[in-house]
């Protein structure tokens, strides 16, 4: 489902449950010019030269494919009113090289949460991520750590909004 209703927050992520975000066609300009900038390796930056790579031909950028995994998954808008910090990425794997013309779909799965022990609107979890090509074939995995936006902090009778402004139940906007 690529369109969601309502605002979601970490609680509305049942653990073990697979959200999928809608696909994007990777172009070969925007794999070269995120190489330009942050991976500047010839089989990343010249189409020609790149057949002579390992790779036969230009590939996407390994961090490339990780920010991608992150920007599908928003555009899920599962994340739209919860997602407030990255903290870190376990379990990075690299599986198939990305090329222009592929077609990639991120798959998300909460493995699990607590609430912050520092930020009582907030809860850490760990969301393991898939992307995967046209094939069907995963291209990388990982699993990032993050704080997600709840919709009532621990032990409060308040509900966050958007922008983290706490309101009482009474008068919750919706």
């Amino acid at each position: 489902m690529y369109m969601t209703r309502g605002r979601i927050f970490l609680e509305d992520f049942e653990p073990g449950v697979t959200h999928e975000s809608p696909p994007h066609a990777v172009t070969e300009k925007e794999a070269i010019e995120f190489a330009q900038r942050y991976d500047p390796q010839y089989f990343h930056l010249d189409p020609e030269a790149a057949k002579n790579s390992i790779f036969g031909g230009l590939i996407c950028g390994g961090f490339q494919t990780a920010a991608l995994a992150w920007a599908l998954a928003l555009k899920s808008g599962r994340f739209d009113d919860c997602a407030i910090a990255g903290i870190g990425i376990d379990e990075l794997r690299w599986l198939e090289p990305v090329r222009p013309g592929d077609v990639l779909r991120c798959r998300f799965t909460m493995m699990e949460w607590r609430p912050s022990g520092s930020r009582p609107e907030a809860g850490v979890c760990r969301i393991r991520y898939e992307v995967i090509s046209q094939d069907d074939r995963p291209v990388i995995t990982m699993v990032m750590i993050q704080l997600l936006r709840r919709r009532r902090p621990s032990g409060s009778t308040e509900y966050t909004d958007t922008v983290g402004l706490a309101y009482p139940a009474a008068v919750r906007p919706d």
